[in-house]
């Protein structure tokens, strides 16, 4: 066991340094970010307890239902109906809720999600009256997803996503359709899996006669269990996150599990300037008949200024 860990370890600190090389070798002849360059930035939220308190590194261990948030192919793995709901405590005040529905059909597996993103009602403002008109301003976001996966071989699987997409300002809003599309592939080699996930592919959107992009992201990652036996089993992931607007992230997580009750967490994730450490725990409930659920916690620490956020999701399988 020590040596399989000691190895495990080696290949993903490899993978954490190749991944760090690479975002080195990105050049876009000038120095200064893309941040603010794309729309429906509330996609880029990390949805999911589990998925956020292992650093976002979650693309290769996408087995449930809530893998149309991460990487669509990973419902392809569900042999019975899933349903998750989660809810985000997310930045001043606003909220982010979100739940996904899957289940087999013949050799497919079929899923459903949303998500509502809003924040708290604020007066409205002008240059004449730059204390406020009285008027207060609502706002959001709003996701409605369908998605398809499969598994065609015992190593790959392959699923896409359509998503229909609306952002509300006020009396202003837009709408689009939005693609994904995710791979993941068992390498035979111990259980090393590799993903690939192109994510919120779509036309140029237009907003007040200002036209901007969606918010497009590549995802390439890779997981191994460092160890795993009846009584516990950890997991290591790493992942490499470049978005067309903002600098690419390298993220890394490890979860450990104690007879497959109670799961601690933790992810590092290196290149972001907001948030570092995230970490959480996730309960296996008792089981309800034939029915089995999961609750799981995340915290993230965005610093003094904007404080924690907390993630609940609870899942169940029938």
């Amino acid at each position: 066991m020590v040596i399989f860990m000691k190895r495990s370890l080696v290949y993903i600190f490899i993978l954490l340094f190749s991944l760090q090389f690479a975002q080195a070798q990105f050049d876009y002849g000038f120095n200064f970010t893309k941040a603010g360059s794309a729309g429906l930035q509330f996609l880029k939220i990390g949805t999911g307890a589990r998925e956020v308190s292992m650093g976002e590194a979650y693309s290769s261990l996408s087995e449930d239902v809530n893998s149309v948030f991460w990487n669509v192919a990973g419902i392809g793995f569900i042999t019975a109906p899933q349903v998750t709901f989660s809810h985000t405590n997310w930045l001043v005040e606003s909220s982010h809720d979100a739940f996904a529905l899957a289940f087999p059909v013949k050799s497919f597996v079929v899923g459903l999600s949303g998500i509502s993103f809003q924040i708290k009602d604020f007066e409205e403002t002008t240059v004449l009256e730059p204390a406020g008109t009285g008027n207060m301003v609502g706002a959001g976001d709003y996701l409605i997803g369908l998605s398809v996966a499969r598994r065609y071989t015992d190593k790959l699987t392959i699923g896409i996503q359509i998503k229909y997409v609306q952002e509300v300002l006020d009396n202003r809003s837009f709408s689009n359709l939005l693609f994904d599309i995710g791979t993941i592939y068992y390498t035979g080699f111990r259980d090393l899996k590799i993903a690939f996930t192109l994510q919120h592919f779509g036309p140029d959107m237009v907003l007040a006669d200002q036209q901007f992009r969606s918010p497009l992201l590549f995802r390439v990652g890779a997981s191994d269990k460092i160890f795993s036996n009846d009584l516990h089993q950890m997991i290591a992931s790493a992942e490499l996150i470049h978005p067309t607007d903002a600098n690419e992230l390298v993220n890394a997580g490890l979860e450990y599990k104690f007879l497959n009750i109670i799961a601690l967490r933790g992810g590092l994730q290196i290149n972001d300037r907001e948030k570092k450490i995230t970490t959480g725990f996730g309960l296996q409930l008792p089981d309800l008949g034939k029915i089995a659920g999961s609750l799981d916690y995340a915290h993230v620490s965005f610093g003094e200024i904007f404080g924690s956020t907390h993630r609940f999701t609870i899942g169940f399988t029938f």
